[in-house]
């Protein structure tokens, strides 16, 4: 049975985003190391495109800034988002995992994090950067207000219709802890966590890694039959 999308069964990105069609089945498959990997299409208007979320974590859990003395000193910053550990990361290392022709529709987003003026003094300032891969906010998680944390964009409707679907797991099945990129502001060098619930992590602590990125409204599907056993299910070449 094909599947079906909420846009008169459209082959575009769009036309499969949960807040065009509102239900769960809202998932495409990407390579990454020539290996196909679901991602949820989150929403159709994210600075104007259509915002992807792996489904699930890295294998691999990382610092969000790396620092091997583990001791902070407060000019360094560490719980500081733009070009640490994980930032350069994610533009780099993991952006060249992703095969060519999906590369080339990514787009640049403009993403909301904290001012490192903000942080250490539970500051209220934010700045806007713009980034391939990024991480998402607490904010866009729709995790629970903190007086120690600036909002950073706004709440997504695929997390506000169901608070639990911001848990993430492992590709072994096991469920983790990952990376916000929402600075706790009281410390210089703490970030925020999502799990079961929200926490809060020191910047050089190995934690799970859920990337996001965006793609333009009119990138190409197509369903196939050969990336889940018995399902068909939408890709992008």
């Amino acid at each position: 049975m094909p599947l079906q999308t909420g846009k008169d069964n459209m082959n575009t990105i769009e036309s499969i985003a949960y807040d065009e069609n509102s239900n769960e089945e809202c998932l495409v498959y990407i390579k990454e190391n020539n290996v196909y990997e679901p991602y949820i299409v989150i929403t159709s208007d994210y600075d104007g495109n259509v915002l992807l979320l792996r489904k699930y974590l890295l294998a691999d859990t990382m610092p969000f800034n790396e620092n091997e003395s583990h001791m902070w000193a407060s000019y360094e910053n560490g719980g500081y988002y733009e070009d640490s550990s994980i930032d350069k990361y994610l533009n780099a290392e993991f952006f060249n995992t992703i095969d060519q022709s999906v590369k080339d529709s990514i787009v640049n987003s403009t993403i909301v994090i904290t001012d490192k003026s903000s942080l250490g003094v539970t500051g209220e300032i934010s700045a806007t950067i713009s980034r391939k891969v990024f991480l998402l906010s607490l904010k866009e998680l729709d995790g629970p207000e903190s007086r120690a944390s600036v909002a950073e964009g706004t709440t997504l409707k695929y997390f506000k219709d169901d608070y639990t679907r911001r848990v993430a797991d492992l590709p072994n099945g096991e469920k983790s802890a990952y990376w916000t990129r929402t600075s706790a502001t009281w410390e210089t060098y703490t970030v925020i966590t999502i799990g079961e619930g929200a926490g809060v992590g020191s910047a050089d602590i190995d934690s799970g890694v859920r990337p996001a990125f965006c793609m333009k409204k009119d990138t190409g599907i197509t369903q196939s039959e050969n990336v889940v056993s018995g399902q068909t299910v939408y890709v992008i070449e």
